[in-house]
């Protein structure tokens, strides 16, 4: 059974719609239950929900000129297609598909390579000795 929607508009005045009257967008999500934007509106219009069983489920509208309409009946009909495509999937899913096991993180390739060698203290004195007779080479 299909109630009539009611919204408050910006003078704070409740509107009555008529379930087969066409509403913008921007209606459409003052009509729709919770809190959604007119662009989640547009979303369930053009890209629909993806239901648990993977189907894309629309919401129905119409285009005049530039501008999508719907009607609150077919927002209340999107609803239920959407519930009892849920629905769906829980009847036929008895137990939660099981995830597969998460791989152990591994490495990435940097953190692979080899960092580099420290020098010890030795090979350091060393270091500088071959530079300081390089130097006195060149008469530096």
């Amino acid at each position: 059974m299909l109630h009539t929607a009611c919204t408050t508009d910006t003078t704070g005045t409740r509107r009555r719609w008529d379930p087969d009257e066409r509403v913008t967008l921007s209606q459409a999500a003052r009509i729709a239950p919770g809190s959604v934007s007119p662009n989640c509106v547009w979303r369930w219009c053009r890209r629909g929900v993806l239901s648990r069983m993977g189907e894309r489920i629309h919401l129905e509208h119409v285009r005049v000129g530039g501008k999508l309409y719907t009607t609150p009946r077919w927002i209340e009909e999107f609803g239920s297609r959407l519930a009892e495509a849920d629905a769906a999937y829980f009847k036929t899913a008895s137990e939660p598909p099981r995830r597969k096991p998460v791989p152990a993180p591994v490495a990435s390739f940097r953190a692979r390579r080899r960092s580099p060698r420290r020098s010890t203290d030795q090979q350091e004195a060393e270091r500088r000795a071959r530079i300081a007779a390089e130097l006195d080479a060149e008469g530096l």
